[in-house]
C-alpha cells in the first residue's frame, strides 16, 4: 500500500480553546479502554455521541449514548456527525470470523457516513502494520513507509492493513477527508501494557533486552487526536506515540512495581524467540523504532513524561479506622474501591486501584425503636450477636452472615424470602461520604439510592436496619423429582416464606428447602445445623441421611434457620483455595424476573449437555419477592472451575430477558458486565 509524501513537519499553529467551534462527533467503540478516554476528552469541548455494544450505566457527562445494534439510532448518530471516529474492534469474533466480522462493522459505518455532513473520518489502526516491513531495511518506521510486504502476518495485522486501504479508498469515493491513526504501545489505567504487565511480572518476572518501545499514555493519545481534529489535519496517516524507552528499562520498571527481581533473556534467546513472535508483537522480535515525530509536530502536544509516568503507582491498601481515613482516600484524587467483609475477592480478580478496607470501621452505634444503626464495616454476624439477646432479628437473612453492613447497600445480599428481595430492603437510612469528602445523611429514597448504587463514587459509612421480633421457623427438607423444578419456578415458591432448591441435573433430583413460620417444635424435629448445599449429590444425600435420621424438619429461631453459617471454618484457607488454584474456582449467581424464569430454566436445560457439568455438580435456585410491587425474582447459582459455564448463563439470561437480568455483586462478575446489572432498581410504581 503506497503512501504519498507526508506533509512538512513545521509546527502547526495552535488553536485556543476559545476559538474552537464545537463539533458533532460520533465515537464508535466507546466502551474499550481507548474509547472510554476518548469520550471524556472529546466531550470537554464537543458534542459527542458515543456508540457502545452495551452502554455503561454512567456515561461521561454530556455524552449521548447509542447502542451499536440500535440501527436507527446508529444511523442518526453517524449521519449527523461532522467527525466520525471508528475505534471499534469486535474481539468476540474468533478464528476465521475475526476479519470478516470487523470488516462488516467498518462497511456498516462507511455506508452511514454522510458526505454532505461529515468533514472527517478517523480510523484507529495500529503500529502492528509495521510488522509488514523488513526490520533491517526499516530500523526507523514512519508513516510514509510502503507497507506492501508479504511477511507472515497474524489476523489482527492483516485486518488493520486491509482496513486502512479500504477506509482511504471509500473516503476518496465519497469525497470525505480521512485520518488514519496508529497508536503505539498504549499505557495508562487498566491497559494491558501497564497494569497488566505488572500483574504478569508477579507470576513470571521475565523480560527482553535491547529493544526499543514507543509508549503513549491513553490520556495523551486522546489529547493528540483532539488536537489533530481541531487543527484540521486531514488525509494523513499519523502514529500516535510519545516516548521511546529501552525494553531493559521497561521490563525492569514493571518488575520493580511487582516487587520481583527481573530476569532479562539473553540476546541469543531473544533473537531466536523473535522468529516465532506473532506480528502483533513484532517490536519485541526486532530492535526497531516507531517514529512519533509527526504527531508531535502536527498536534503540538508535548507531554514531558518519563518512564515511571506511564505506569500507575502501586495500589495502596488503606485500613479505614476513622472517618478521616475515608475522607483522605476519597479526596486523594486517585481511583479507589471500598471493600468490606464477604467473598467478592474469592471469585474475582483483584482491582488495580487503591483498596479502602472498611473491615475495622465497625461497631454498633445504637438501637432506637427496632431500628439498629451500625458502622458500615460491621458484619451481619456481629449485628445478630447484638440483636438476638434482645429478642430481635432481621426479617430476611442470607445463609452466610460474615458480610459487612455496607456491602448490603450495594449488593443484592438476598435472603430467600417472600417478603423482601434482599437485605437492602431492610435499610431505612445511611450516612455516606460523597466525592467531595463530605459525609451526608439520607433517609430511604429509592430514586436517590438507585442513582447512588448505579453511579458509585460514594463510601457508605453508617447503615440503619429495620429489625423485627424473633420468631420460630421450620425448614422442611425433601428430595423431589427434577421435573418439580418447573412447578416452583411457575409460582409454587410463593406459598412458602422461603424456598430454596438445589438442582442436580445429572442425578435428575432436587433437594428442596421450604421454610415457614411455626408456633413451636414438634416431636421428631431436628435442631438447626449448617447445611452443605454446595456438596456433590452423593455427599449431600449421605450427610443429610446421617444428620436428619429420618426426620424432615429443622426448627429453630429465624436467624439460625435462615443463616446457619455464622462463619466459615478455615475461612482464610478456603479463600486462598478459591483465589489461587491454577484453575480458579468461581461462584456466580444470575437473577431473572420470575415472569421470565420458566423460559430461562428451559433454555438452561437445553444447553446443559454442552455445558459439561461434572458428576454430582449442582445448581442452586432461590426465590425472592417484593409484595409491594408484586415483583418476584429467581436466582440461579453455579460454582465451577469452568468460567465458560457462567458466561453461557449470562448470555442465556440476556437472550431470555433482554437487559432485565442481574448478577449478585458479591460473587463472580465477568468482565464487561455494566453496573446496571448489579443491582435491582427499587424506584418503580407499585401495582
Amino acid at each position: 500500500m503506497n503512501r504519498r509524501e507526508h506533509i512538512d513537519l513545521t509546527q502547526v499553529p495552535g488553536l485556543s480553546p476559545a476559538v474552537v467551534q464545537p463539533m458533532q462527533i460520533c465515537l464508535v467503540g466507546a466502551g474499550g479502554g481507548i474509547g472510554q478516554q476518548l469520550a471524556k476528552t472529546l466531550a470537554v469541548r464537543h458534542k459527542v455521541a458515543a456508540v457502545y455494544r452495551r452502554p455503561p450505566a454512567g456515561a461521561p457527562k454530556g455524552v449521548q449514548t447509542v447502542r451499536f445494534d440500535d440501527k436507527p439510532g446508529l444511523a442518526e448518530a453517524v449521519g449527523a456527525a461532522e467527525v466520525v471516529v471508528h475505534a471499534a474492534l469486535n474481539t468476540k469474533a474468533r478464528g476465521r470470523q475475526f476479519i470478516p466480522a470487523n470488516q462488516a462493522t467498518t462497511e456498516q459505518l462507511l455506508a452511514l457516513v454522510s458526505p454532505e455532513r461529515c468533514k472527517l473520518l478517523v480510523y484507529f489502526s495500529s503500529q502492528v502494520v509495521y510488522a509488514a516491513l523488513d526490520p533491517n531495511e526499516h530500523p526507523v518506521q514512519a508513516e510514509d513507509a510502503d507497507l506492501a510486504g508479504t511477511k507472515r502476518l497474524d489476523a489482527y495485522t492483516r485486518l488493520k492493513l486491509a482496513e486502512e486501504a479500504r477506509v482511504i479508498a471509500a473516503c476518496h469515493e465519497k469525497g470525505i477527508n480521512y485520518l488514519i491513526v496508529r497508536p503505539t504501545m498504549v499505557m495508562g489505567p487498566g491497559m494491558a501494557w501497564s497494569s497488566g504487565i505488572v500483574d504478569a511480572m508477579r507470576v513470571a518476572p521475565i523480560g527482553l533486552k535491547n529493544r526499543t518501545i514507543n509508549l503513549i499514555h491513553v490520556a495523551d493519545l486522546a489529547e493528540q487526536l483532539l488536537a489533530l481534529i481541531e487543527r484540521g489535519v486531514a488525509n494523513e496517516v499519523v502514529n500516535l506515540g510519545d516516548l521511546d524507552v529501552r525494553s531493559d528499562d521497561y521490563f525492569r520498571h514493571a518488575a520493580g512495581l511487582a516487587q520481583r527481581p527481573i530476569l532479562l533473556a539473553p540476546d541469543w534467546l531473544s533473537k531466536l524467540g523473535g522468529r516465532f513472535v506473532p506480528s502483533t508483537l513484532w517490536f519485541l522480535g526486532h530492535d526497531v523504532q516507531v517514529s512519533s515525530d509527526k504527531v508531535k509536530a502536527l498536534s503540538g502536544v508535548e507531554t514531558g513524561r518519563s518512564l515511571a509516568d506511564f505506569f500507575e503507582p502501586p495500589a495502596r491498601i488503606v485500613d479505614a479506622r476513622s472517618l478521616d481515613d475515608i475522607r483522605d482516600t476519597v479526596r486523594s484524587g486517585k481511583p479507589y474501591h471500598a471493600i468490606g467483609r464477604g467473598y467478592f475477592l474469592w471469585f474475582n480478580d483483584r482491582k488495580q486501584t487503591d483498596q479502602l478496607v472498611m473491615e475495622h470501621y465497625s461497631g454498633v452505634i445504637g438501637l432506637v425503636e427496632n431500628a439498629l444503626t451500625v458502622k458500615a464495616g460491621t458484619t451481619l454476624r456481629t449485628i445478630l450477636d447484638y440483636l438476638v439477646p434482645r429478642g430481635l432479628t432481621f426479617a430476611t437473612l442470607p445463609e452466610f452472615v460474615d458480610i459487612s453492613a455496607g456491602a448490603c447497600f450495594f449488593a443484592e445480599v438476598h435472603g430467600s424470602s417472600a417478603e423482601h428481595i434482599s437485605i437492602y430492603d431492610l435499610i431505612t437510612s445511611i450516612r455516606y461520604v460523597d466525592e467531595t469528602g463530605e459525609e451526608k445523611f439520607s433517609l430511604r429514597d429509592d430514586a436517590l439510592w438507585d442513582k447512588l448504587r448505579g453511579e458509585g463514587g460514594i463510601v457508605v459509612t453508617e447503615v440503619t436496619f429495620a429489625c423485627r421480633p424473633s420468631r420460630l421457623l421450620a425448614n422442611t427438607i425433601e428430595w423431589q423429582k427434577e421435573s418439580r423444578l418447573e412447578d416452583y419456578v411457575a409460582g409454587e415458591y410463593r406459598v412458602n416464606f422461603s424456598t430454596t432448591v438445589h438442582w442436580y441435573p445429572r442425578s435428575h433430583e432436587l433437594m428442596v428447602y421450604n421454610v415457614n413460620p411455626v408456633d413451636g417444635p414438634e416431636p421428631g424435629d431436628r435442631r438447626p445445623f449448617p447445611p452443605m448445599r454446595g456438596s456433590p449429590h452423593w455427599i449431600q444425600k449421605l450427610l443429610l441421611n446421617l444428620r436428619m435420621r429420618g426426620r424432615q424438619r429443622i426448627v429453630g429461631s429465624s436467624e439460625r434457620v435462615l443463616a446457619p453459617w455464622t462463619g466459615v471454618p478455615a475461612k482464610q484457607l478456603l479463600g486462598k483455595f478459591f483465589r489461587d488454584t491454577r484453575r480458579r474456582v468461581r461462584n456466580m449467581e444470575v437473577c431473572v424476573p420470575d415472569t421470565h424464569a420458566a423460559d430461562f430454566i428451559a433454555k438452561l436445560r437445553r444447553h446443559l449437555p454442552e455445558m459439561q457439568l461434572m458428576p454430582g455438580q449442582g445448581i442452586g435456585v432461590r426465590f425472592t419477592r417484593d409484595p409491594a410491587s408484586d415483583r418476584g425474582f429467581v436466582w440461579v447459582e453455579m460454582t465451577s472451575r469452568d468460567a465458560s459455564q457462567m458466561h453461557a448463563m449470562v448470555e442465556m439470561a440476556r437472550a431470555t430477558c433482554g437487559e432485565q437480568f442481574w448478577l449478585h455483586r458479591g460473587k463472580y462478575v465477568p468482565n464487561g458486565i455494566e453496573v446496571g446489572h448489579l443491582y435491582i432498581p427499587r424506584h418503580v410504581s407499585p401495582k
